[in-house]
């Protein structure tokens, strides 16, 4: 793959408790290292993409424990060092009808600090093609946000395609903003976005009918943030902890493709499928040019195949990715 990716966001500490414990009584924790943005960066390093990783961490042991994580999956990371805390997350693995669990403590982390001015977007971006964020880093701050939208000035000026993950996640926003007053100021530089309809008030202030057909909504998406090319949307069906059937749609504003569907009945760790799709459809639509169906069926295999792996990253190779779309799938043992 001939061109260069960034990617920008928190490399977060994960702690579990093992087998599907519960945190309340949870005396051990196996621990990874995960973050949308940093999964999103290994995945496509691992599928042979020349990608860097921007964000900041500690500068101790943990700080450089988890740069060199990054490092082993091929990810070159630029890293402001600063602070004395890496973020954190919890996550209790959900079973059957227990939904999974996530507590996040990364208040104050060393990302979390980061401020407009303090990183060297246009040294980065050279000879870059592609940038890729998400809305998780603009709902922790003001401060973060106003980085987001530093970034994305400078992406869009020196020509980068831009790819955007709303990622809402409600519990995060808490610095007395909502994400409809901040995402679509950030969202107008987008060329690629990857969100669902019930986003679509709550993230991009649109208001939408639950009548609406996905081409309606996505159209006024279009209509509000005119530089979009791509819009994508995951599904989840008869979803539980343990088992969904799972597919995704795209839109490029006149064509709705809808991918193959995948039953996954036996699900070892579904964080970090989001970003596995996310890496699936950057490789596809740089990989696939002329295909934007072949680019969404590599994202929701992909996507497919990451719910088998425990951890936040897919470790699927491009060569069991397209085996999967054609059709090696089934549990057979390869020999």
């Amino acid at each position: 793959m001939s061109k260069r990716i960034i990617t920008f966001g928190e490399i977060l500490l994960r702690l579990s408790p093992p087998n599907h414990s519960k945190l309340y009584k949870a005396k051990s924790f196996e621990a990874h290292y995960g973050g949308a943005e940093a999964n999103v960066a290994a995945s496509l390093a691992l599928f042979g993409c020349d990608v860097k990783f921007v964000t900041a961490v500690p500068d101790n042991e943990l700080g450089d424990s988890a740069l060199s994580e990054l490092r082993s999956y091929g990810v070159e990371p630029i890293a402001v060092k600063q602070g004395n805390r890496l973020g954190v997350y919890y996550f209790e693995q959900g079973a059957s009808e227990r939904p999974g669990k996530v507590l996040y403590d990364r208040t104050s982390s060393s990302f979390a600090n980061l401020k407009k001015g303090m990183i060297d977007w246009e040294t980065i971006f050279k000879d870059s093609d592609w940038f890729h964020w998400s809305g998780i880093n603009a709902s922790l701050s003001q401060d973060l946000a106003e980085l987001c939208k530093e970034a994305l000035e400078v992406a869009s000026k020196m020509g980068l395609t831009i790819s955007a993950d709303l990622n809402y996640r409600p519990t995060l926003w808490n610095y007395g903003k909502n994400a409809s007053e901040i995402m679509p100021e950030l969202v107008q530089y987008c060329d690629v976005l990857l969100g669902g309809t019930d986003d679509s008030e709550k993230c991009l202030g649109i208001k939408i009918n639950p009548s609406e057909t996905i081409e309606n909504v996505f159209t006024k998406w279009k209509q509000q943030f005119s530089k979009l090319k791509t819009i994508v949307s995951t599904m989840r069906y008869d979803a539980n902890a343990s088992s969904n059937i799972i597919g995704a749609v795209l839109w490029d504003g006149t064509n709705l493709l809808k991918s193959k569907e995948y039953n996954i009945t036996h699900i070892i760790d579904r964080i970090g499928a989001g970003d596995a799709f996310m890496a699936g459809l950057i490789y596809g639509l740089i990989a696939y040019p002329d295909s934007n169906q072949v680019a969404l069926e590599y994202a929701v295999a992909a996507s497919c195949l990451k719910h088998s792996i425990p951890g936040d990253v897919n470790l699927s190779t491009v060569n069991e990715i397209i085996a999967l779309i054609n059709g090696a799938g089934g549990g057979r043992v390869i020999r």
